[in-house]
């Protein structure tokens, strides 16, 4: 249960955590979002915020305080000099929903994490959620009880859609499309599909490949400008294999062994 004095920072912005924020207010507890530079972090940054933030609806990030005594819950996220009372993430080992598996998503998911604090039942959407933003790729396998594969991919190509500014009929096609691309790519020896030239990544690949069911490797930039290399939807073992070979070269590297994706910065 959440005290009345904590403070929820929240880390970079995304589906679920939008729907953080949003349970959040509807509940009156207080929040702020993790800031690097003054900026609301980003995913690489996210772990290495020097102060925080409240983003206004407009997009405007406004300086806030966050005293050291004070106590607060950080949600995917870490800012320096500040020892949360709890943490809500599922990113790195140790956190609460880092080993849960897709039937336990409501468990591993940040979303369902700050649910139970609050003693909320989740709604349809949070499940879908919640199974989408943990193990994606097991979700639209049918994996994760509670969870409609095809609601599931109406509701991520809505967001996609907003987002982006596309129709919601063009995002359907395109993952639909992308999942055949990606079917047809698959290295049965290797078991994974391959598209290293981020050029000619289509923008729905990686949802195609994950409502496809199959791993996927593949190169994109970022919106920072950062060419990543990523791997999504493969098995422990596969994923632990990727993450090493891009820790023995040197290079930044992120993922999660038990939720089926991993990611090298390569530059």
């Amino acid at each position: 249960m959440v005290d009345k004095l904590w403070t929820f920072v929240l880390g970079a912005q995304d589906p679920e955590m939008r729907e953080i924020e949003r349970v959040l207010a509807r509940t009156n507890a207080p929040f702020m979002h993790a800031a690097r530079n003054s900026m609301r972090c980003t995913p690489r940054t996210a772990y290495e915020a020097d102060s925080v933030v409240r983003v206004g609806r407009r997009g405007f990030a406004r300086p806030m305080v966050l005293p050291p005594q004070s106590p607060a819950v950080f949600v995917e996220c870490t800012v320096l000099g500040h020892e949360p009372v709890l943490r809500v993430d599922h990113h790195h080992p140790g956190d609460p929903g880092y080993d849960k598996s897709p039937e336990r998503y409501l468990e591993g998911s940040s979303l369902g994490q700050v649910l139970r604090l609050l003693e909320m039942e989740p709604t349809e959407t949070h499940r879908l959620l919640a199974a989408g933003d943990h193990c994606l790729t097991a979700a639209y396998q049918g994996a994760c009880p509670g969870v409609d594969p095809n609601e599931l991919l109406f509701l991520r190509a809505s967001w996609r859609a907003r987002m982006s500014g596309r129709t919601l009929g063009d995002v359907l096609e395109g993952i639909l499309h992308a999942a055949k691309q990606v079917d047809a790519h698959h290295d049965s020896e290797f078991g994974e599909s391959v598209f290293l030239d981020p050029t000619e990544a289509a923008p729905d690949l990686a949802e195609g490949a994950a409502y496809a069911g199959k791993p996927l490797r593949y190169r994109a930039l970022s919106l920072e400008g950062d060419l990543k290399e990523m791997l999504k939807g493969a098995g422990p073992a596969h994923i632990e294999r990727f993450m090493a070979g891009h820790r023995d070269a040197g290079r930044v590297v992120y993922g999660n062994p038990h939720r089926g994706y991993a990611g090298a910065y390569l530059t």
